[in-house]
């Protein structure tokens, strides 16, 4: 019996030495520019009519066609939320070749894991390969096993409805078409996904998002709704003021329930279905009466609150990443044009969630607004910022993504967050 354990002990050594070993890089195989990626960002808009038309018509079938140029922007956006990974594409007659670097350790040394993925042009999804550094298996293999890990790991069929989701796939030099089965009975198994119980902690959170919603939804309205539009520093004054008053020996948890609540009751209820089972139904869910403002502007508020929700639900580089990607999407035709204004609300936004869940910060926060109702505590001056760009003006102005011109534009509006009151 010994023997035999220590023959699998051995075995799974192995293994795991020549995984290593073959499935591990010392350098990246893919060094895409992030910038020069997400340049053709305003041709996602497309896609995402595309996308809402599936969305709103579960029982019909839709064929969905993706560019090149809007997949090189989705890589592109994706390296930029995430900087420790990059990826690129490449489409071809019948073979679209997708490439991921992700860094895994940098010290001692750099360690990458470099994944390579070949789609075929075929009926349903049909994968020609999948490489981990030197190590390639059969595609579908590959697939199938992924099917099986993802439906064990939400207790639900969601992976298998997602594969049969797809008739099938057409490539070309230029673009991929999906040619997609109805959408409803995917959407119902993503309703009953399951990772497992909550923990305590989640759920007390989840608690304290449904007291400060309800808290919100108490303040008395005379004074605030007498004016056309309230500033978001009274709600966040409001609400510190509560936070303060609860006294308790986690003050950065209060914060964070007391932001979603805010995202929630002062951007949009939908907000809540990503935040979790809050005990407030949606279609009850309250909302302010009137929306507020930021330097005047109801738009800038929702830029602040959106980007310091998705701050709280991911990470500050995604809803940094977020902000930038949609102000590239408005330089197209039709948008509101790139806007370094509302940037500078969804990088204010990010960066008003990041001090107020740090502890060593959070006390200090909830004692500053609940002190003062004036935004420029927390929100940055927007003087000699550019807004209202179309692609071309852009191009003039700044040329490119992480240009010069852009970056110092950039470095302009994160030193003026950082002389704010709330970084001090």
């Amino acid at each position: 019996m010994l023997r035999t354990l220590k023959i699998i002990l051995l075995t799974l050594l192995g293994l795991a030495i020549i995984i290593v070993v073959l499935g591990f890089d010392l350098a990246p195989a893919v060094q895409a520019s992030s910038g020069e990626q997400v340049e053709k960002a305003d041709s996602v808009n497309r896609l995402l009519s595309q996308v809402r038309k599936v969305s709103t018509d579960r029982q019909s079938e839709h064929s969905v066609v993706v560019t090149l140029e809007q997949a090189q922007s989705l890589a592109g956006f994706f390296q930029r939320a995430h900087k420790p990974a990059s990826a690129d594409l490449h489409f071809k007659e019948d073979e679209a070749i997708l490439k991921l670097t992700y860094l895994l350790a940098s010290w001692p040394l750099d360690i990458y894991a470099n994944i390579e993925v070949s789609l075929a042009s075929a009926q349903r999804v049909h994968l020609n390969y999948i490489k981990l550094g030197d190590i390639s298996i059969p595609g579908n293999l590959g697939l199938y096993l992924s099917e099986i890990v993802a439906n064990a790991y939400t207790n639900s069929d969601v992976a298998t409805r997602a594969i049969d989701w797809v008739q099938a796939i057409e490539i070309e030099a230029q673009q991929v078409t999906l040619l997609l089965n109805p959408a409803e009975t995917l959407f119902q198994s993503l309703k009953t996904i399951d990772t497992g119980q909550i923990s305590a902690q989640e759920r007390e959170l989840l608690n304290q998002i449904s007291y400060y919603i309800n808290f919100l939804s108490r303040l008395p309205g005379d004074e605030q709704r007498a004016t056309p539009n309230p500033s978001l520093a009274y709600f966040l004054n409001e609400i510190m003021k509560e936070a303060l008053r609860r006294d308790t020996l986690r003050p950065e948890v209060e914060n964070e329930a007391a932001l979603l609540a805010l995202a929630v009751y002062t951007g949009n209820y939908r907000f809540a279905r990503l935040i979790g089972d809050i005990n407030i139904p949606i279609t009850n869910m309250p909302t302010a009466p009137k929306a507020p403002t930021l330097a005047g502007r109801k738009d800038l508020s929702l830029h602040f609150v959106y980007s310091a929700a998705i701050k709280l639900l991911s990470e500050q580089g995604f809803s940094i990443a977020v902000g930038e990607f949609k102000e590239l999407m408005d330089r197209g035709e039709g948008g509101s044009g790139y806007s370094f204004t509302d940037l500078a609300a969804d990088l204010a936004g990010a960066h008003f969630a990041k001090l107020a869940v740090d502890p060593e910060h959070a006390q200090n926060i909830q004692t500053l607004i609940a002190h003062s109702d004036d935004e420029f505590l927390f929100f940055p001056s927007l003087e000699q910022l550019d807004e209202g760009l179309d692609a071309q003006a852009f191009a003039n102005k700044y040329q490119a993504v992480d240009s010069p011109a852009y970056q110092q534009a950039v470095d302009l509006i994160n030193q003026r967050l950082q002389a704010l009151p709330v970084s001090q």
